[in-house]
């Protein structure tokens, strides 16, 4: 559950910037200025929190592998998502930032499928399948929030770049 309190004090910071309006000019500083330091400060926070659930999901994805209750019935399924759990990670952080659904997810799904004897011992609301539980909503919220002030985030290669585009169109010269 440690990971689920880092992860929202983290998302909690972000939530309280990302709804803090940024339109009027404070100490000199324009609103133009005060707008770019709101999308560095959003983004800072937003990937702090998505590297840590990234970072402790790893663990459980490389200590979880093969887990997942379905090597017996469909062991090509089970090496498939033994590569993908293993990759989502990486793929989050450097393709695309909604893999960490896809980590989340099979982590969710290999709890939940095949327990241990002393995972079964673990009362649910302290067991890693409730952490998974509480971060899928918590991640859709912050990318949600994200996405609503217009900083759409999708890889770490993408950080702090602009993604407004303008659409110009060409007249006809006739």
């Amino acid at each position: 559950m440690r990971d689920v309190l880092i992860a929202t004090l983290l998302y909690s910071i972000l939530f309280v910037v990302l709804t803090t309006p940024v339109i009027y000019p404070i100490g000199g500083w324009s609103v133009e200025t005060l707008q770019k330091l709101h999308r560095l400060v959003s983004e800072v926070v937003f990937w702090a929190a998505t590297f840590y659930i990234c970072a402790s999901a790893t663990y459980g994805a490389f200590a979880r592998q093969d887990r997942f209750g379905l090597s017996h019935n469909y062991p090509l399924l089970n090496r498939i998502l033994s590569l993908l759990l293993v990759l989502s990670p990486f793929l989050a952080v450097f393709l695309n930032v909604r893999f960490v659904f896809l980590l989340l997810g099979l982590l969710l799904f290999s709890h939940l499928k095949s327990k241990t004897d002393d995972e079964r011992q673990v009362d649910f609301s302290k067991s890693r399948a409730f952490s998974n539980m509480i971060l899928i909503p918590l991640f859709t919220l912050a990318l949600m929030l994200m996405n609503n002030n217009g900083y759409y985030v999708t890889s770490i290669l993408d950080f702090n770049s602009p993604t407004d585009t303008v659409i110009t169109e060409v007249a006809d010269a006739s």
